[in-house]
């Protein structure tokens, strides 16, 4: 298994509770293999393209004896979409085995000329003939990839987590200092492609009971100074004292935060699929997000999720929400039902049965 590993991102969470899964099946024996600048960065190595050659060769002599190797992409952990600057091709062309990759992000965002180049970047990479089999976390995701690469392509959506504890809501209302108040809640790592800014905006026109619990910080590998300007917004803003920036919100400290919140919300911009959204519905919790294909296609599924198009609907959403308990009761009960059907051994027997099939040469 090559992927991100043991840093503070959400890929390597998803890699670890999938191998975790994995491993109930003795028969199967599996060693990750940590890739990406966090982890180069944790190890006390440096970045850059004829250095990440170097680290990624290292890799592949460490999956001779394997016989199959499973990369989670992000392009991140492979250089970026720069023209001919990724090297999944250049690692998957040096592994002696059979390749799956678990594509977690497309990036089709950009001016027209840079999506271009992005998008064209990305058919090589994923065209690449030393890949044996995609796995896609959405159907609109597997759709692209499959009229990108004429691949055979597996659709494995995002499981809900188990949950590790249980919070008392007033008693995290209290810790919190939120007592008698309608707590929104934006989680995750805070990048652009979130939008929490026309969140902000929206939240002007919102009551005076009315917080926004921010529980996230900048993603490590983001340069782009999105967590500070949005910080300033928010110090500009007539909300300002109803904003509260938590930061990266540890395990032990995620459900008391998720205990609090009346409702998450989620104003992607883009988006191919969201580990946040299933920890939140994992908490039993009510979800506002943009109507964008992955989202659409886990609220058709899990019915937890009230769908927006622009800054003022999602204005509307919430305060129709806030309005209408019912509303709230309805969603937090199908968030439950899909938690407790949409589970991580699914997703195991659907990756066991993608690799039994390569191995097969299917």
């Amino acid at each position: 298994m090559v992927a991100s590993w043991q840093v503070p991102c959400g890929i390597a969470e998803y890699t670890r509770q999938l191998v975790d899964g994995l491993r109930r099946y003795r028969q199967h024996a599996i060693t990750v293999l940590p890739v990406g600048p966090q982890v180069w960065r944790s190890q006390g190595l440096t970045s850059g393209f004829f250095r990440e050659r170097v680290y990624l060769r290292r890799t592949v002599r460490l999956t001779s004896s394997a016989d199959l190797v499973h990369v989670q992409f992000v392009p991140a952990f492979f250089g970026g979409l720069r023209p001919f600057r990724n090297l999944l091709p250049f690692f998957v062309r040096a592994c002696s085995c059979p390749t799956v990759v678990t594509v977690h992000e497309i990036d089709l965002s950009g001016t027209l000329v840079m999506k271009a180049l992005k998008v064209w970047e990305q058919v090589r990479i994923f065209r690449s003939p030393f890949i044996r089999h995609l796995i896609a976390t959405s159907r609109s995701s597997g759709s692209v990839l499959s009229s990108w690469t004429g691949k055979r392509v597996t659709v494995i959506p995002l499981w809900v987590p188990d949950r590790n504890a249980s919070a008392n809501r007033q008693e995290s209302r209290r810790r919190l200092n939120i007592t008698d108040r309608f707590v929104l809640l934006g989680f995750g790592f805070v990048v652009e492609r979130r939008g929490y800014d026309s969140l902000i905006s929206a939240m002007e026109s919102f009551p005076d009971d009315t917080v926004l619990l921010v529980a996230g910080g900048p993603h490590p590998l983001d340069r782009s100074g999105y967590y500070q300007r949005l910080q300033k917004l928010v110090a500009q803003s007539r909300c300002r004292n109803r904003v509260n920036f938590l930061g990266y919100v540890s395990e032990d400290d995620l459900p008391t935060v998720m205990a609090a919140a009346d409702v998450v919300v989620a104003p992607f911009r883009t988006v191919t699929g969201s580990a946040s959204l299933m920890t939140a519905l994992s908490y039993g919790k009510p979800i506002i997000a943009t109507d964008l294909p992955p989202i659409r296609e886990l609220a058709q599924e899990s019915q937890a999720i009230l769908l927006t198009t622009s800054t003022e609907d999602l204005a509307e959403t919430v305060r129709k929400v806030r309005e209408d308990r019912d509303i709230l009761r309805y969603l937090e009960e199908k968030a439950e039902l899909y938690r407790r059907t949409n589970t991580l051994e699914h997703a195991v027997q659907r990756h066991l049965a993608v690799y039994e099939s390569v191995l097969r040469g299917d």
